[in-house]
């Protein structure tokens, strides 16, 4: 058996040879920010972590494939085999949280347990906290109700072929994965122009077509030269319609992103020209003045994510609201 556990110095001969780099500091450096905290923290302020706004509407509700994405990062994290350092800033984080985040995460497992929507690792670890409550001779209704139902379907789903498949630990293969939920970059800019610039939103939207037909434009011009060179995000040429049935199926997200990205930036207060655009585009919401996030997990029980699909398909979760306190900031 091949042990795939790999030492840091086996890991800095690898990106030696991949990067063909002899830097040590940049090589530490790289190993410290793998898994980015950048992303680490891009989740946790969108799935876990409180704000004084979240509340005001339901559209403020975080989409399940952000609460995919943090687990599946914490089980990368705390996977020995996948060697992460020490060092690493994200690792160092969940390890500060990780009463908080465990909890989250088996909450998670039993709810993709419920649906059949289930991962490897959602699985082993609901099989964990059931042999847990043998050990503790503890029994737990819930979690001896989704036993139940695993052997239930062995005998009466014909598409059920096994007990692996019953118990969730391989994959029924009933279609393709549900993609990953994601603002177009089109409503980004689209509501970063209506709270900083003194236009309309049609203003808005007919500056930024313009801006996707030159860049389309100059990408034909150039034979894809152009794309190349500018690998960020660009702008697609949408119809009247596209804008508004996306804007309405983002329009709350990318207020969120709008938001917090502001926080993370040091611009707190919100002035009254900002708050008045917020009002008349999203709802009439009255967006707090000052805008407070803390890291006070949500506290998401058993049972207790209420998954809800709309009418655009997309799946959200909501944990029980709590409102601003003291320990906002």
């Amino acid at each position: 058996m091949v042990d795939k556990k790999k030492s840091k110095k086996d890991l800095v001969e690898t990106f030696k040879e991949k990067y063909h780099s002899d830097n040590t500091e940049t090589i530490d450096q790289t190993l410290r920010l793998n898994p980015s905290i950048d992303r680490w923290e891009w989740l946790l302020y969108r799935t876990l972590y409180q704000n004084n706004w979240s509340h005001l509407h339901k559209g403020f509700k975080t989409d399940e494939s952000y609460l995919r994405e943090l687990a599946n990062l914490i089980d990368y994290m705390k996977d020995e085999a996948n060697n992460v350092q020490p060092l690493n800033l994200a690792r160092q984080s969940m390890l500060q949280y990780q009463n908080q985040l465990y909890e989250f995460r088996q909450n998670f497992a039993v709810e993709m347990y419920k649906r059949h929507t289930a991962k490897e690792t959602d699985a082993l670890l609901v099989q964990q906290m059931v042999k847990r409550t043998i050990w503790a001779k503890a029994y737990d209704e819930e979690l001896m109700s989704l036993v139940a139902d695993s052997f239930d379907r062995k005998e009466s789903e014909d598409k059920v072929n096994s007990l692996d498949q019953a118990f969730q630990l391989k994959k029924l293969n009933n279609g393709r994965p549900e993609p990953e939920y994601k603002t177009p970059y089109n409503i980004k800019r689209l509501v970063s122009m209506i709270l900083d610039e003194d236009m309309s939103g049609e203003k808005c939207k007919a500056k930024l077509d313009e801006e996707a037909n030159n860049h389309l434009l100059k990408t034909k011009e150039n034979k894809g030269m152009w794309r190349t060179a500018n690998e960020k995000s660009t702008l697609s040429v949408w119809t009247r319609n596209k804008w508004e049935n996306q804007m309405k199926k983002y329009k709350f997200t990318a207020l969120n992103d709008y938001l917090i990205d502001s926080m993370q930036k040091g611009r707190v207060t919100l002035d009254e020209r900002r708050r008045q655009r917020i009002k008349n585009n999203w709802n009439k919401i009255d967006i707090p003045k000052k805008l407070m996030v803390a890291p006070t997990f949500s506290q998401l029980g058993i049972g207790r994510l209420d998954r809800k699909d709309d009418k655009d398909g997309k799946k959200t979760v909501t944990a029980e609201v709590i409102k601003a306190n003291k320990n906002l900031h």
